[in-house]
């Protein structure tokens, strides 16, 4: 039976076509995933006399994991709609972490924001090296959703007729090394998605929400992962490093594992944390000098899912907070 209100019966094969292309889209985001998810995972492949980086293509980080806290990015447009800025930032994070590139830190820990770190237009480098040091990361990622813009294509004649939907986006990212206290690099990527209906008479399908949305979601993804091998070649850019975690007698703990890619038998150099550099007028965080060299540790063996034990193998004085670097 027809609905008694002819324009429901009308808009009804566009809100299908809706429906339909949308769950076309989650579909081919959910085999992404399946097929990141079933690729075998480490960095590196064991060879007789030593390591050897495996193989991928550029988007695989040398060496092991880096900790990297990614903040939530900020939907900076007129289009207001919190679900976008969300939905950057888990894409962006799946696509790096289904690399095998980075580990994160416990996200139910995380409360801030990209906004929170921005002040017109600059970035409050100083609260967020805090920030980065306070979760043990080597770098913070911020993200921008900057520009959303929305067109409309339709044929001039017909009762039903072809509607083209375009959506382009602009995604920032900037990345920030925590140990040096300076920004790596600043990228912005563009994107665009586009949906083909069908439409009675002069009905806009932009104007409903949840359509306008889900097509900017789509642009943004593509935008994301163009900004995937920028963030991995900004992450190779820094140094690995970890800390001394527990000292007890002549075995030392440090805070890297077997989820952060150390292998048994490899040998880590020990600095001094260094002292951090404080502008005397400004107050504003400079960085942080090299620490002094101590001495060196030899991996030993594993302490839960990601840290290990290892023994001294030259110098000594070490403390807890010390930093560790692959020699």
């Amino acid at each position: 039976m027809r609905p008694k209100n002819p324009s429901v019966w009308l808009l009804s094969p566009v809100l299908f076509c809706f429906a339909l292309s949308a769950c076309v889209r989650a579909h081919d985001r959910r085999r992404d995933r399946e097929f990141y998810e079933e690729t075998p995972s480490g960095y590196y492949e064991q060879e007789e006399g030593g390591r050897s980086a495996s193989p991928g293509g550029p988007e695989r980080l040398k060496g092991p994991k880096k900790r990297v806290l990614v903040l939530g990015f900020w939907n900076d447009t007129p289009v207001g709609d919190d679900s976008i800025g969300t939905f950057a930032s888990e894409e962006f994070k799946r696509e790096l972490e289904l690399g095998r590139h980075v580990l994160f830190p416990e996200e139910k820990m995380i409360a801030a924001v990209t906004k929170d770190f921005v002040d017109g237009d600059r970035v409050q480098t100083t609260q967020l090296v805090r920030e980065g040091r306070r979760f043990g990361v080597s770098a913070v990622i911020l993200g921008r959703v900057s520009k959303i813009t929305f067109r409309q294509d339709r044929e001039e004649v017909g009762i039903f007729r072809q509607a083209e939907s375009w959506v382009g986006v602009d995604v920032e990212m900037k990345v920030f090394d925590v140990v040096s206290g300076r920004e790596v690099s600043s990228y912005k990527r563009t994107a665009s998605a586009t949906a083909s209906t069908r439409v009675a008479f002069d009905e806009d399908t932009l104007a409903n929400k949840e359509a306008r949305t889900e097509l900017a979601k789509e642009a943004i993804y593509e935008a994301v992962r163009k900004l995937i091998p920028d963030a991995v070649i900004s992450l190779e850019k820094m140094d690995w490093q970890g800390r001394i975690a527990k000292i007890v007698g002549s075995k030392v703990y440090i805070n890297a594992g077997k989820a952060s890619g150390i292998l048994a038998g490899d040998i880590l150099k020990v600095l001094s944390p260094g002292e951090e550099i404080i502008d005397p007028v400004t107050r504003a965080f400079l960085g942080r000098s090299e620490g002094f060299l101590k001495g060196t540790l030899e991996v030993s063996e594993f302490i839960g899912t990601d840290s290990a034990m290892a023994v001294i193998h030259t110098g000594g004085n070490f403390q807890e907070g010390d930093v560790v670097r692959l020699y």
